[in-house]
């Protein structure tokens, strides 16, 4: 989800810690932020929808 700042306001994203909580970190003190935190930050992973390409493959090759 994208968050729009309001207008004069500085973006704030986000860091999930291992503890379950959620903190907003101004942008401009975010670097800081991660560097002093670095062990109770949460890292989060996208799961991936699997081997597209191979599959574009095959279709590719039943046409030709």
């Amino acid at each position: 989800m994208v968050q729009i700042p309001e207008e004069g306001r500085e973006p704030t994203p986000t860091v999930y810690l291992k503890d379950g909580t959620s903190v907003e970190v101004p942008l401009s003190e975010l670097a800081d932020y991660l560097e002093a935190n670095r062990d109770n930050i949460q890292t989060r992973t996208k799961k991936r929808r699997g081997p597209v390409r191979s599959k574009l493959t095959a279709e590719t090759n039943l046409i030709g």
